[in-house]
């Protein structure tokens, strides 16, 4: 593959487990003359690991909108740069997507670099469910959090003929879960993928009658969720 200059690679990173980077995303990171990230405390850790030092640039959610037109001066000069999000494909419920749009409005390339991400991840193992749906699904990302938004949205996912991933956080799951188990027909399935990856990974697949039990194990409440 060429790797033009001048552009902004979207390199996806592992979701848990360092051993889930690919070969071409380490590739481009020992290549590019600099990196932007979610967070450089966190993104250093993963570049440590493989050795990698390149010059940083923090690009979040609070500064997306700045820091993209420093960046844009980078590819200006005809630098490449790569950009990471704190684990998984940036963008997907992620910083990213902005950077990506000024990038592209000002006329330069933006090279995805896939990998992890939670969504593809529960998706497969989800067999049967996408099976019947003939491999459609939605991606609602974190629900939103005004009440009348979030029921909004699960109205919406119970309501679909096909299945619907979304996010979740520890502090929030147990409402949302138990609104679910109130309005979901005992006859769907929710899956649930806790700490995709990692040390813990557990995956679950539940009716919506026995959410409450499941529930009540606090051991079932922590990291992840999607």
């Amino acid at each position: 593959q060429d790797f033009p200059s001048a552009s902004l690679y979207v390199v996806a990173t592992p979701i848990g487990n360092l051993g889930d980077i690919t070969l071409r995303a380490l590739h481009v990171l020992n290549l590019v003359d600099g990196i932007a990230c979610e967070d450089k405390r966190h993104s250093l850790l993963l570049l440590k690991h493989y050795g990698i030092s390149k010059p940083m640039m923090a690009i979040h959610e609070h500064n997306e909108a700045g820091a993209a037109k420093k960046l844009i001066d980078r590819l200006k000069a005809g630098e490449r740069w790569a950009y990471l999000s704190d684990a998984g494909t940036p963008g997907i419920s992620d910083p990213g997507a902005r950077l990506v749009s000024e990038v592209q409005m000002s006329g330069y390339r933006t090279i995805p670099i896939p990998g992890a991400s939670a969504l593809t991840s529960i998706l497969s193992i989800a067999g049967g469910v996408l099976l019947a749906a003939h491999g459609q699904f939605q991606f609602f990302g974190f629900l939103p959090s005004p009440k009348n938004e979030m029921e909004e949205a699960l109205r919406l996912m119970i309501e679909s003929s096909v299945p619907t991933v979304f996010y979740e956080s520890p502090h929030r799951l147990t409402k949302t879960l138990t609104r679910l188990s109130e309005l979901m027909g005992n006859d769907r399935r929710l899956i649930i993928g806790r700490e995709l990856s990692k040390k813990f990974e557990s995956l679950f697949s539940l009716r919506p009658n026995e959410i409450p039990a499941w529930l009540e194990n606090p051991n079932h409440l922590k990291g992840e969720f999607v």
